[in-house]
């Protein structure tokens, strides 16, 4: 009698949960993108297992129902299904030369087995070790990266590209997680929503935000680099030495998008998004000022040009 587990349904499962992983560690929910991660790899491994004989599934100790069933000796399954846990399912990979020793595996499957009573705050840095593990897996197994990954093939590819380094990792992470995010909103409403709701929630012309001692910061509408539309929310600052007589030189220093939620935190993040780090602007640009209290278009010409940026506390 032929297992009613086989190889497809191992393999779909763990397709299922792997997409369900990444899903989560878009959404930051750390904890669910390390039950999943961790069912995701045990799912494959188990399949791996599977394609080689069904009995590889079997515990060694303890009753033999499911070793006679995998074996195809018995003509009706067990009562309750319970096969090798993930820990030993890999340790076999490991032996068959499939999978490498890793502590980093290890850990990510001891924090599954862990994350629902304890919890956990370490998602980053098992996103690259869950993406390896699953890709050695299915190069073990002959299965296509890209079919399996579909969506997320594209953050899968950064994740793995050995030429970036980690500022840039995770600035493109984020913005193939932005676009997915984007597109599982927006995908399916009608034509010319995305446009009216950007129209809605972007804020056109040059608004002071935020006024102090040392810089002046500003806020002015952008294209986003992830979902590419015109509703991010573009951060800027003035310093003293780049402020000009009749215009300001802003520096780029993050951004947040209000459709699809990328968000670019500094100077050298603005930088590998692709975006300009600096931009001119002209005072007279200014449309709207910190709620606190106006400061007046000329007034804060004189505030940008007056030497050391100096603190107009009464104008507030």
């Amino acid at each position: 009698m032929a297992s009613t587990i086989t190889f497809d349904q191992l393999l779909s499962g763990a397709k299922d949960f792997a997409h369900l992983a990444l899903n989560a560690h878009a959404e930051g929910h750390t904890d669910v993108f390390l039950l999943e991660a961790g069912v995701g790899v045990e799912r494959l491994a188990k399949a791996a297992l599977v394609r080689v004989h069904p009995t590889l599934l079997s515990e060694v100790k303890g009753s033999d129902d499911m070793l006679l069933h995998f074996a195809g000796a018995t003509t009706a399954p067990p009562r309750r299904f319970h096969t090798i846990g993930a820990s030993t399912a890999l340790a076999r990979l490991r032996k068959m030369g499939a999978l490498p020793k890793s502590e980093d595996l290890d850990g990510l499957i001891e924090l599954r087995n862990g994350v629902a009573h304890l919890g956990a705050s370490s998602a980053e840095d098992y996103l690259g070790t869950f993406v390896d593990t699953i890709c050695r897996l299915l190069d073990h197994i002959g299965q296509d990266r890209t079919a399996f990954w579909g969506a997320w093939s594209d953050a899968v590819q950064v994740t793995l590209d050995t030429k970036f380094d980690l500022a840039q990792k995770a600035v493109h992470l984020r913005m193939n997680q932005a676009r997915f995010r984007f597109d599982a909103r927006f995908g399916a409403m009608p034509e010319g929503t995305v446009e009216s709701i950007a129209k809605t929630i972007g804020e056109t012309g040059l608004i002071i935000i935020d006024a102090n001692r040392t810089n002046t910061r500003f806020r002015t509408l952008s294209r986003c680099p992830a979902c590419e539309v015109d509703a991010a929310a573009l951060f800027l600052k003035a310093v003293p030495e780049t402020t000009l007589l009749y215009e300001m030189e802003l520096t780029a220093d993050g951004l947040l998008c209000g459709l699809c939620g990328f968000h670019l935190s500094d100077e050298e993040e603005v930088k590998i998004a692709g975006l300009p780090p600096t931009m001119r602007c002209k005072v007279e640009d200014l449309t709207e000022t910190i709620e606190d209290g106006p400061l007046a278009a000329g007034d804060l010409f004189t505030h940008l040009n007056s030497g050391g940026l100096k603190w107009f506390a009464d104008s507030f």
